[in-house]
């Protein structure tokens, strides 16, 4: 007996993601065109670029080791973090049409087991990465801003990280105030395109692989239901296949809108991690600097973490396909079926792996391997202490 209620739009899942794309520029606000356009230039000319080129234009006038370091700790991964925000800006259409197949396939949910499983494993996943990366921002921005005053009370004050103005922010005591707002705005803009950049792919992964257990479960008990007909039970299989294959076109599409910014989160994680321990071993004195970049790290290394580890769970759940089709009652039905579901069969035994820049293969195994690559720079980095 199908269960009436059905799952509520994904926008509420992603509405986090809105309302920041629209705060930082991206989604325009039709009542206030033009006074919108303006406001989205200075937005992303002043912070989303200005921020991280005044941090790589300060590398040119470092002087010490320290400096060059503490720099490289925010530099490249707000540069990073830049490129990851207008990627999934310039796809955003894209993010549009693959929420509304998630919708589509939301509404194949019609069953009390099916709609169970979706509110309270799924979507549970999905925002366990969203709570997460609250924890993170929240936690990093404090503990900067944190970090700053107590040391500047404590010691001497100075910027939150060496950068370059075309002023000199230590001169007056309204230079260091501008150049310290500019700052800490620049890193809550920052954070919050991390959050939004660094959670989608996860979430969305997390939603795949929900629905590709579901869609499991649904095949699984084609043809046992002997008050249904040869017609119904083929109209069943051809709704699965249908399913099965918007799950494809789901991971392809998901794969286009964060495939460069992951690529370019892979290639720099391991080196921001190993700067980030290289600061913390030779030059941090303090228990308030080791909190905050110890946030710092493991905000590094959960950039990465949730959509390795819901690509795994994703592939998990591709994988059981298979078996979950041959599980059905193919023997009773007609030659149709059964070519049909060969087909579905022979289609599922091709692995589904989440991959970006046509290298890395994204799953646990390549976030250990970031991991490792952490190690291998701080293992250098002491070498030639």
């Amino acid at each position: 007996m199908a269960f009436e209620e059905n799952p509520e739009s994904v926008g509420s899942l992603f509405r986090t993601h809105w309302i920041v794309w629209k705060c930082l520029g991206q989604v325009p606000d039709p009542r206030y065109p033009k006074l919108f356009k303006v406001y989205a230039v200075l937005l992303n000319v002043g912070f989303g670029l200005g921020y991280p080129l005044h941090l790589l234009l300060g590398q040119l006038g470092l002087q010490t080791l320290e400096e060059v370091l503490l720099n490289l700790t925010i530099s490249v991964p707000v540069a990073v973090c830049a490129l990851k925000f207008f990627n999934i800006w310039r796809n955003l259409r894209k993010v549009r049409h693959l929420e509304k197949m998630f919708n589509t396939l939301n509404t194949r949910i019609n069953q009390r087991d099916e709609w169970i499983y979706y509110r309270k494993v799924t979507i549970p996943n999905a925002l366990k990465v969203l709570h997460l990366f609250y924890f993170i921002c929240v936690g990093t921005a404090l503990a900067s801003e944190l970090t700053l005053l107590i040391m500047g009370f404590a010691y001497e004050w100075r910027l939150m990280y060496p950068a370059y103005f075309p002023f000199d922010p230590y001169a007056t005591t309204g230079g260091y105030v501008v150049a310290h707002t500019f700052q800490i705005i620049g890193l809550l803009v920052q954070l919050a395109e991390n959050l939004v950049s660094d959670t989608y792919g996860g979430m969305c992964l997390a939603l795949l692989a929900g629905h590709a257990h579901l869609l499991g479960k649904r095949v699984a008990i084609i043809g046992y239901d002997n008050q249904k007909t040869e017609m119904d039970t083929g109209r069943e299989l051809a709704n699965c296949i249908v399913d099965h294959n918007m799950l494809f076109d789901c991971h392809s599409i998901l794969g286009e809108i964060i495939g460069i910014g992951m690529f370019a989160q892979i290639i720099s994680a391991s080196l921001i991690m190993g700067i980030v321990v290289i600061y913390m071993v030779f030059y941090v004195g303090n228990a308030f600097e080791y909190v905050y970049y110890s946030i710092y790290l493991f905000g590094c290394a959960m950039e990465v973490f949730p959509t390795c580890y819901y690509a795994t769970n994703f592939e998990f759940e591709f994988d059981k396909l298979t078996f979950m089709l041959f599980s059905c009652n193919w023997m009773d039905q007609n030659q149709s079926f059964k070519k049909s579901l060969m087909i579905s069969i022979e289609q599922s035994l091709k692995t589904r792996s989440f991959r970006v820049g046509g290298m890395f293969r994204i799953n646990l195994q390549i976030f250990f391997a970031t991991c490792k690559g952490a190690y291998s720079v701080l293992a250098l980095a002491l070498k030639f202490k």
